[in-house]
């Protein structure tokens, strides 16, 4: 389940990456087209993708930033689509959040997979 909430992430930088063209005039930020639907559809299924899938350790606080993390970019992008917060600001905002996020979920998951293999190492007989 892992791969899936990567290819997500490497889907939603790709097609993310296309629409930052607008950022240079070439496309109006917010309006509706195809790539940007899709955009908005591969952030909602990575949010609940990274709810469901990030376990945090225990007793972990960036396991649980991690885990929804993806929620804050999802309404900044779901802000500009809808309610008309267009300006490069908010778009620049949006795309450094959504790096981040990234960022915090990997190192969510492998926070809770070395936990996992410290457990299961210190569980295996000698």
């Amino acid at each position: 389940m892992v791969w899936v909430l990567r290819i997500l992430i490497v889907l939603q930088l790709l097609v993310g990456l296309s629409l930052s063209r607008g950022l240079f005039g070439m496309r109006q930020l917010g309006a509706p087209s195809g790539e940007g639907d899709i955009h908005m559809l591969i952030g909602i299924l990575l949010a609940i993708a990274a709810i469901a899938i990030v376990r945090p350790a225990r007793g972990s606080v960036l396991g649980w930033i991690g885990r929804f993390s993806a929620l804050v970019p999802l309404v900044i992008g779901l802000l500009v689509r809808f309610a008309g917060m267009t300006g490069v600001e908010v778009v620049l905002v949006h795309i450094v959040l959504g790096l981040v996020a990234f960022g915090l979920i990997e190192m969510a998951m492998a926070q809770s997979r070395r936990a996992a293999a410290a457990t299961s190492a210190s569980a295996t007989p000698i």
